[in-house]
């Protein structure tokens, strides 16, 4: 039997969820949830895909029955207009939020939360395979082993700020990193340009694999692949011509990637980025995508 995918979509306009029961591509809408409100992030416990937490008006929400009913959460509201969700590999359950120069970190999928005041406000943030945490101080990235009560610089200073940060699935202590329109990866505390990008890239991501793969979408339209050592030369076509400004992996299948537009629309990749499908049209702004399989 084929499994559903659960797609909730963060938007200017609320909560969206699509839903694709057989497995087709036949993606159905479901019911708005926090129409009018401008939803920032979305994380789904990828243990139980039931538990939903989204970043709504600037307080964090929880639901247990798949985005029924919510609960708003009072862990020092008002967050940061700028406030984001974010997962660990291979810890389904875990859960960080960065809201300005806070960390707020959950074990078990939002029920309860530890706070720890970080060094300043981070631009970008990521978690690592191993549970290390990572944040960029404007052009300085900062890591830290236990779980962000203390810090320390990781590589040199990168040569701007650091708008985009992401840990290679998979890897411990391997990070790409997004610096003024070129991609950067660190091993061993030392960063290195990845060379031979045909563009400029909006976005980036990595998806898991040996080896792993990453994902920029490009200012002039079009995504490309890559590796740790270079990127290709082919770029893949977006069913829009407007600016890519989200690429989130699936979680739920390593070769499975969406991208979402400025202008509403959603596609989705199933060969690691070589192919996009539209998925929908017309939505708000996406901000963030939070997708699940379901049995």
């Amino acid at each position: 039997m084929a499994k559903a995918t659960l797609l909730f979509l963060a938007t200017d306009d609320g909560l969206t969820l699509l839903s694709d029961p057989a497995g087709q591509g036949r993606w159905l809408r479901g019911p708005y949830m926090f129409q009018g409100t401008s939803v920032r992030s979305v994380w789904i416990d990828r243990s139980n895909p039931l538990i939903t937490l989204v970043i709504a008006d600037e307080c964090i929400h929880r639901s247990t029955d798949g985005g029924q009913t919510w609960t708003m959460l009072n862990i020092g509201n008002p967050l940061a207009p700028e406030a984001a969700l974010y997962e660990a590999p291979g810890q389904p359950s875990f859960v960080g939020l960065l809201s300005g120069d806070t960390l707020f970190a959950s074990d078990d999928a939002g029920a309860n939360w530890r706070r720890n005041a970080l060094p300043g406000t981070y631009g970008a943030f990521a978690i690592d395979s191993a549970g290390r945490f990572y944040g960029a101080l404007h052009a300085q990235v900062l890591a830290s082993n236990d779980h962000g009560a203390t810090w320390e610089p990781y590589g040199a200073p990168l040569p701007g700020a650091v708008r985009v940060l992401m840990a290679v699935p998979g890897i411990a202590e391997v990070l790409c990193a997004l610096v003024a329109g070129r991609v950067y990866a660190v091993e061993r505390g030392g960063w290195r340009l990845i060379e031979g990008i045909p563009g400029e890239p909006t976005v980036c991501t990595t998806l898991a694999g040996a080896p792993p793969t990453l994902l920029a979408a490009l200012a002039d339209g079009g995504v490309v692949r890559g590796s740790l050592g270079a990127w290709e030369p082919h770029i893949a076509t977006l069913p829009w011509e407007g600016v890519t400004t989200l690429l989130k992996p699936a979680g739920y299948h390593m070769d499975t990637a969406f991208a979402a537009s400025a202008a509403g629309e959603v596609a989705i990749s199933a060969d690691r980025g070589r192919s996009w499908t539209l998925v929908r049209r017309g939505l708000a702004p996406v901000r963030d995508i939070a997708a699940a399989r379901l049995a």
